[in-house]
């Protein structure tokens, strides 16, 4: 009979029961917990990617636009009235040209800053001899396009922000021709995005003032972002950190950078979106688990001998559940216990899951080197025992990495996918392939001689040089084998062997496969 004893003097089955209960449930609790913290870190993780993936795209769209402008603004450098210096023709020309809403005005200015013209005063009109930024200088010592950071303009009296490009004359930059850009221009940029409920999108020029934001942009135009973004943004160009809004809101933020501008695109998800998924899901687990005890101290009241019985079954499977074996629940009539046979069924496929991802290639389901190792061991072992020859085959793919470059990471991962599937196409069921790294591979073939190596790994080459679905950049292999005992005793010396094979394979020519 099954109980507890803390001292000579025995406990009720009611104690007893209440103890088993409370032994039952608390590794569903601590699995639970862990299952809990583990779903808001990968949540988390969906975040942080989703921020910066937003960042990138309204940044491309933001060097898109300014690209347009620059475009636009170089096409009028060129006018003749500038190229003979007849300022009046060309303010009439400008005038006319921000009838397309590009910009509310064109400036000339000279290499003092001072401005000779500006639209929005007449011809002939006084101009300020102060206000034009800084920044523009740069226009005559580096002769290129220039974007300003935010500041009040001198004739507009209002904040806005300008574009310029040189006007040469000959080698000589004559003149600085800017844009005037209103922010409400980026700002429109952004209200053309949807943005997750609670999420915050802002612009930031060089110096980290704000130009844009997706919402309270009045409020909070031009002032800088605050000081941990801006000691982040001086160390790198891109990152992800936890912040705070301008309004104390706590968020996972990520900016990116523009190579081209230095103007900074900020991303901000709320953290108490997360949090309040996590005590939401907490506060289940919690109620799950005070239920199931309840009810198993009620039920202990009525029918104790039923319990006990049905409690010790369960304990077989919690003890399964900690030496990593399979764990089958019993059919039980209770509602508590089948809830925590249901908590430890769920526990050990988790654990399974976690064991086959420790033994496999998450991308491709192939099995890693470790695995790889593991199962080679036991074929030599098997192979020495009966004097049957193996190979190893080293596999590496050509022209991936332009696949990658061009296309993306996700095309080289359906690449890398397709690879998988059309090697286990071309292998018997008892030879084993395994990713050891990023377009590497490996193969154990048992039971074959050095011909029908050979005539594998050529096919296998064969396989993967075929094109690839959408994939533009030709891709193919090359394979290096290596024969047991010929080549090697072991494991590491095999591999090594195909390994060099397959260097002088793609020294050849690539897309072949050499013998070791």
């Amino acid at each position: 009979m099954l109980f507890f004893k803390l001292s000579d003097r025995p406990y009720s089955l009611r104690s007893n029961l209440r103890l088993l209960v409370f032994a039952c449930v608390m590794p569903a609790t601590l699995v639970s917990g862990l299952l809990t913290y583990s779903t808001y870190q990968l949540r988390r993780a969906q975040v942080e990617q989703q921020t910066v993936l937003l960042g990138q795209s309204i940044l491309a769209d933001l060097e898109r636009d300014l690209a347009s402008i620059e475009s636009v603004l170089k096409a009028m450098a060129t006018a003749p009235e500038l190229a003979r210096g007849d300022l009046q023709g060309f303010h009439q020309r400008a005038s006319e040209t921000l009838s397309a809403g590009l910009a509310y005005n064109y400036i000339v200015t000279d290499v003092q800053g001072r401005q000779l013209l500006n639209t929005l005063r007449p011809w002939g009109s006084p101009l300020p001899v102060v206000g034009t930024p800084p920044q523009l200088a740069r226009v005559f010592s580096e002769q290129s396009s220039v974007l300003t950071d935010l500041f009040m303009g001198p004739v507009a009296r209002r904040q806005a922000v300008a574009m310029g490009v040189p006007v040469k004359l000959g080698e000589h930059v004559a003149y600085s021709l800017n844009i005037g850009l209103d922010p409400v221009r980026i700002q429109a940029l952004l209200g053309h995005q949807h943005l997750p409920p609670g999420w915050l999108v802002a612009v930031l020029d060089s110096s980290g003032q704000i130009v844009a934001r997706s919402r309270d942009v009045q409020r909070y135009l031009g002032q800088p972002a605050v000081p941990e973004l801006l000691a982040a943004m001086a160390l790198r160009d891109s990152d992800t950190l936890l912040s705070e809004t301008k309004d104390g809101e706590a968020v996972f933020t990520a900016y990116v950078t523009s190579k081209s501008w230095r103007w900074r695109i900020v991303v901000g998800a709320p953290r108490a979106v997360l949090l309040q998924d996590l005590l939401a899901h907490l506060g289940w687990v919690i109620g799950g688990i005070l239920v199931a005890y309840g009810l198993g101290l009620w039920l202990a009241r009525t029918i104790s001998l039923r319990v006990l019985a049905s409690v010790r079954e369960l304990n077989d499977a919690a003890q399964a559940l900690s030496h990593g074996e399979d764990v089958v629940v019993p059919s039980i009539r209770f509602q508590e216990a089948e809830a925590v046979g249901a908590a430890l069924l769920q526990a050990s496929q988790a654990m399974k899951q976690v064991k086959f991802f420790a033994q496999h290639d998450a991308l491709t389901a192939l099995p890693n080197r470790l695995l790889f190792d593991e199962v080679a061991e036991r074929n030599l072992a098997f192979a020495r025992r009966r004097g049957q020859m193996l190979a190893v085959v080293a596999i590496d793919l050509d022209g991936f990495k332009t696949v990658n470059d061009t296309q993306g990471h996700a095309a080289g991962d359906e690449v890398l996918k397709t690879v998988a599937q059309r090697i286990q196409a071309a292998i018997r069921a008892s030879d084993v392939v395994a990713r050891i790294g990023g377009d590497e591979f490996i193969l154990l073939l048992s039971e074959v001689d050095q011909v029908a190596a050979m005539d594998t790994a050529e096919r296998i080459v064969q396989a993967l040089s075929e094109p690839y679905p959408e994939v533009l950049a030709p891709v193919s292999a090359s394979a290096g084998v290596a024969l047991f005992p010929r080549h090697g005793a072991d494991t590491k010396t095999l591999a090594l062997a195909a390994d060099q094979a397959l260097y002088r394979a793609k020294q050849a020519g690539k897309r072949r496969a050499m013998l070791a």
